[in-house]
């Protein structure tokens, strides 16, 4: 590894610009033949250690059961020089590809593609996630609200939810959108209501607090909370008790509040649009998610996940059984790359059902793919893109 203070290239666009060089860094292995429904296996990459990748190579190397990877496919290692992590191809029949390209060698980004027959791998060099999942783990079992923070689709549901079973709560997870609770029923939707409290209320409803109760509510979009409501929010989390409304007693209740927001909680109490004392109780621990395009290796898993929510489920599961998956989540993969949040991903996913017919996996006989060249200086490949290759 460089000495402190050196700096390594990180692609952005075009451009390259300056950045720490890694200690280490993480190797997703997220799809290969032997394993379509996607999976995420890790490897350490260390600065002193070659890391070969192949059909037949031993432990610690990576062993991919791939037909069309070489046996020994391509290496990873560390070079001083470049100060960063350097993929190479060792001589393979059909090829190594970074982000669509086929390369000789070239220096790794973070979150760079990497495909070595049908098998998919993401360069995982900034390693956002590390850490994340142990701290919520650690405060699951705490009563204490959770805070989580990010970007639109950047999974804050699944963390919730993550958070709900590792507490060992034996209630529900409720999960609620408020921004969408109409203004004028919202408190009778969070408290709960008696028979007649307003017009069309025919029945008595416990509301989702009671709901609840034993388990955790998901409070998503909390910052779109209407600011009346604010107030009854703030007892309910300090008293544990909600009171219907049209009903004079307070009803007590067991839950653990997960929030969720995508909005900068501490500019709308400057400006008067969010309450300072249910931030403070809200964010007793907070947690912020890095967006998708800092943590690809997770694309896979949401991509056959859409694929069984989608009304193309046809087309975009032929396209999936193509080449084992790898065409058509490389394709996704690719799209994350510039997209991030998880609703653009369901869009770069029906694309792949819609363009199906056409991915390379439709392709044959499946030749030999071209060499791409590297560029002199740039260290970029040419713009020869995948096409599948014969078994190794």
């Amino acid at each position: 590894m460089a000495p402190a203070g050196g700096i390594s290239t990180v692609r952005k666009g075009p451009e390259v610009v300056a950045a720490a060089p890694p200690m280490r860094a993480l190797l997703h292995i997220v799809l290969t033949p032997s394993s379509p429904q996607t999976t995420d296996k890790m490897v350490l990459l260390l600065k002193d250690e070659v890391c070969s990748i192949g059909r037949n190579v031993t432990s610690p190397d990576i062993l991919i059961d791939d037909p069309c990877a070489s046996r020994l496919h391509a290496r990873i290692a560390f070079e001083p020089d470049r100060e960063a992590f350097v993929l190479e191809d060792a001589g393979s029949a059909n090829g190594t590809y970074l982000n669509g390209y086929t390369v000789e060698k070239h220096t790794l980004c973070d979150q760079d593609i990497i495909r070595i027959g049908d098998s998919l791998l993401v360069f995982d060099e900034r390693r956002a996630m590390d850490g994340l999942r142990d701290r919520a783990s650690s405060v699951a079992a705490a009563p204490l609200p959770v805070l989580l923070m990010g970007e639109t689709g950047t999974g804050k549901e699944v963390m919730a939810r993550f958070i709900h079973e590792k507490s060992g709560r034996r209630g529900p997870f409720v999960p609620v959108n408020c921004g969408a609770l109409p203004r004028e029923l919202a408190a009778a939707e969070l408290f709960g209501h008696t028979r007649g409290a307003f017009s069309g209320a025919v029945q008595s409803r416990p509301g989702l607090f009671v709901s609840a109760n034993g388990g955790t509510l998901f409070l998503d979009e909390v910052g779109d909370l209407p600011s009346d409501l604010q107030p009854a929010l703030l007892r309910a989390l300090q008293e544990q008790t909600v009171r219907p409304v049209g009903a004079d007693k307070e009803v007590p209740v067991n839950v653990r509040i997960v929030a969720a927001t995508n909005i900068d909680l501490p500019a709308a109490i400057t400006a008067n649009r969010f309450r300072a004392d249910l931030y403070a109780r809200l964010a007793q621990s907070v947690f912020t998610l890095p967006p998708l395009r800092s943590r690809r290796f997770v694309v896979p898993a949401l991509v056959r996940s859409f694929a069984r929510e989608s009304d193309d489920r046809r087309s975009i599961t032929l396209a999936l059984r193509r080449s084992g998956g790898a065409d058509a989540v490389e394709l996704s993969l690719q799209h994350s790359r510039a997209a991030g949040p998880g609703h653009r991903i369901r869009g770069g996913l029906a694309f792949v059902g819609h363009a199906g017919s056409g991915l390379p996996g439709a392709r044959a006989p499946r030749d030999r793919p071209q060499r791409g060249r590297t560029l002199a200086g740039s260290g970029l490949a040419a713009q020869t893109r995948y096409r599948p290759g014969r078994r190794a």
